[in-house]
């Protein structure tokens, strides 16, 4: 299964008022948690289209993307970023829109230096969303390739064998997911009722998390070089390109 064709899901998923109003609420969470984590490269995965790294203060930022007009070329579990580069890894839904979830993770902890940061978002299965995704999965012709949504615990699980840490996490976007703005005002308090009463079947989770690593020590004389990872990628670009162009049409040995 392509990951670019999963991308173009997940920029449907912020389509229309709908769209507009999760994005809103998922940006502001993922804002926060961005806001306080330094260091000199950040990479966002996904959400092409989207800035999620808006009000990250790292100075050197890029998304990464099947989209050739992405800062840089790759797959989300195959990127051609140098291992140990990057300080923050932000995940727009990248693991219910991938193949394989879980090599996503496993990538996004041989990019992260000791001590990096990784911010994901993912759709609750365990909620009105999750409900709305499965019926339009199974009742909808047009859906049948749907991916099926991640646990927050299976996903805890991945990250804790990786050495990912959480750090924080917060539940998001308890009102009903349909189309109809009148509706939604309607039926508003929900949001401040869910984050109160039933915080597990908020619409969407996102997870802070920190790597770890034991015995790790500092070693302050690699920080003078320490600089953007654009120059790490560059050569690597070209081939990444042809990587996707041969899984792409399948002919390439």
């Amino acid at each position: 299964m392509s990951t670019h064709n999963n991308e173009v899901n997940l920029l449907n998923c912020f389509d229309g008022s709908l769209g507009r109003d999760l994005l809103k609420l998922e940006r502001s969470i993922i804002d926060i948690m961005v806001s306080d984590i330094f260091g000199y490269n950040a990479i966002q995965i996904g959400g092409y289209g989207h800035d999620f790294l808006l009000d990250s203060r790292i100075p050197n930022k890029f998304v990464l993307s099947e989209y050739r007009s992405s800062d840089i070329l790759g797959r989300s579990n195959q990127s051609p970023i140098k291992s140990s580069s990057i300080d923050l890894v932000v995940l727009p839904h990248g693991l219910e829109f991938s193949a394989n979830p879980h090599s996503v993770i496993r990538e996004v902890e041989r990019i992260l230096v000791p001590g990096g940061s990784f911010v994901l978002s993912s759709f609750n299965p365990t909620s009105l969303w999750g409900i709305r995704h499965t019926l339009l999965k199974y009742l909808s012709k047009k859906n049948v390739d749907a991916p099926d949504l991640l646990s927050l615990w299976r996903v805890k699980d991945w990250l804790k064998l990786l050495s990912i840490e959480i750090e924080a996490g917060r539940w998001g976007y308890y009102g009903l997911p349909v189309h109809a703005e009148k509706w939604r005002e309607r039926l508003s308090f929900m949001e401040s009722a869910g984050d109160r009463w039933w915080p597990i079947f908020g619409g969407i989770y996102v997870l802070k998390g920190i790597k770890r690593v034991r015995g790790m020590r500092l070693n302050i004389s690699r920080w003078p070089a320490y600089g953007s990872v654009r120059g790490a990628v560059r050569p690597t670009r070209r081939e990444a390109a042809k990587a996707l162009q041969c899984q792409e049409v399948d002919n390439c040995k």
